[in-house]
């Protein structure tokens, strides 16, 4: 971590077009591993200075060109002499705006920024929703494509309107889009004794990939380096998940400038929001339909971690859906209205129903795959960091749209939650922000991937 005021936020952002710039991946499972840590050098959004101010700027690194056709990290030779915010110009000087697209099965977000020098700007902000086919036996039997190139159509169908609705080009010179997944991790490593453009081959032995070896991409990108030692924030990606992302763009006609990863998103978004004081340590529980991150993130020496849990929101749609033998929209509901802490009660499982055959235990999913991987995140994270643990916890995603869900994890924990803000640092048009506060549990990445500047 870097000893700046600021925590600096590594958003992995990568230009995926770039020529020459340094790769960037490299990871390793979320499953306890150390991630992203800020260090000595300035904020990067793998790829994009972002917001955080720094006190040192990053030395300049060259890393071995090979592989230039997956290049993600954008690392531009202008921004290694600078990496602060650049202070208020009261002559007048250009505000930099920013396009952010997030896609999901469900949903793609286009968020748009203007910064000022100071201030952030939230000028456009559309939600499309994906809807999917029903499936009847119907459509079934006279419909035999695959599903996934049913929800790739979708995808682009939704991305033609959400950039008509926003009245951008998707040719627009500063697009920024996402890697989502479990197959993306981001650590922080350490390399020693190794010339610079040795660095690149040493990452497959320090951190070994959980996907197949031979479709694994490892990129990287450095924080700090006397010439021999480096300390780089490393990630890992399976290449079908990469692959899957550019065919997509290619597709859509969008001609995205910078690839980032969603958890650094959320990074990005929490340093601006809560704009944490030097020694603060914060907590951020990501739940998704699909996947669900722990985050713990750092304003001092400490590293970023994070970790995947098993606990999202389609699985435990599902599994209380069986328990209780209900409806999809009903189980919809209970989910919005009923207080979270009520699934891990015994007066809750004894509400099931009679058919002890048809019996899902919510309340062992919940406490094994929730609050037991929050206990060992946090010890373990404690056992590494001189025994510091967060001080606040922060919920974002689909963890708003749970009732009383930010009580519950006090409750178990005894620290602080609530929710992330996503809009209170924000200048802006109050019809967006709005807006934004309206669909925070959907479009907080894609406002986190707007936080950049040029």
């Amino acid at each position: 971590m870097t000893d700046d005021s600021q925590k600096e936020s590594k958003s992995i952002g990568r230009n995926i077009f770039a020529e020459g710039k340094s790769d960037l991946f490299k990871n390793k499972p979320d499953s306890g591993k150390k991630d992203a840590p800020s260090v000595d050098s300035s904020p990067k959004s793998f790829g994009r200075n972002i917001f955080s101010e720094v006190q040192k700027t990053p030395e300049t690194f060259k890393t071995s060109a090979g592989n230039e056709d997956l290049k993600i990290i954008e690392k531009s030779s202008k921004r290694e002499t600078t990496d602060k915010k650049p202070t208020a110009d009261t002559s007048g000087s250009k505000r930099s705006k920013i396009n952010a697209v997030h896609i999901t099965k469900e949903n793609v977000t286009f968020a748009q920024t203007t910064f000022d020098g100071v201030q952030y700007k939230l000028t456009n902000l559309q939600v499309m929703p994906i809807e999917l086919p029903q499936i009847t036996e119907e459509n079934l039997l006279k419909d035999k494509e695959d599903p996934e190139i049913v929800i790739r159509r979708l995808q682009v169908e939704a991305i033609d309107k959400v950039f008509t609705r926003a009245g951008v080009s998707k040719k627009d010179p500063m697009i920024v889009s996402s890697l989502n997944g479990p197959n993306i991790i981001i650590r922080q490593l350490y390399v020693q004794n190794t010339p610079t453009e040795n660095v690149e081959m040493e990452l497959p032995r320090l951190v070994k990939s959980p996907f197949n070896e031979l479709i694994s991409r490892y990129e990287y990108i450095p924080l700090h380096s006397d010439g021999m030692n480096h300390d780089v924030l490393a990630s890992i990606v399976e290449s079908s998940t990469f692959f899957n992302a550019l065919t997509l763009f290619n597709m859509s006609g969008i001609e995205c400038q910078v690839l980032d990863i969603d958890k650094m998103a959320i990074v990005n978004l929490y340093n601006e929001s809560v704009k944490p004081p030097k020694g603060t340590v914060s907590c951020i529980i990501d739940i998704n339909n699909d996947y669900s991150h722990i985050i713990i993130i750092p304003s001092g020496n400490e590293e970023l971690y994070i970790r995947n849990i098993e606990f999202t929101y389609s699985a435990f749609k599902k599994m209380l859906q069986k328990n209780r033998d209900i409806s999809v929209a009903e189980t919809e509901e209970m989910i919005r209205t009923r207080n979270f802490y009520d699934y891990i009660t015994n007066a809750f499982e004894a509400e099931t129903t009679e058919n002890l055959n048809q019996h899902y235990s919510v309340k062992k999913y919940v406490r094994m795959q929730l609050l037991r991987e929050l206990q060992k995140t946090f010890q373990y994270y404690s056992q590494q960091n001189q025994n510091k643990i967060p001080s606040k916890i922060y919920i974002t995603g689909k963890a708003l749209e749970m009732s009383k869900f930010a009580q519950f994890i006090n409750k178990n924990t005894d620290i602080p939650c609530d929710k992330l803000d996503v809009t209170g640092f924000f200048n802006g048009d109050s019809t967006v922000l709005d807006y934004a506060g309206e669909k925070e549990s959907i479009a907080y990445v894609a406002i986190g991937l707007a936080l950049r500047y040029e």
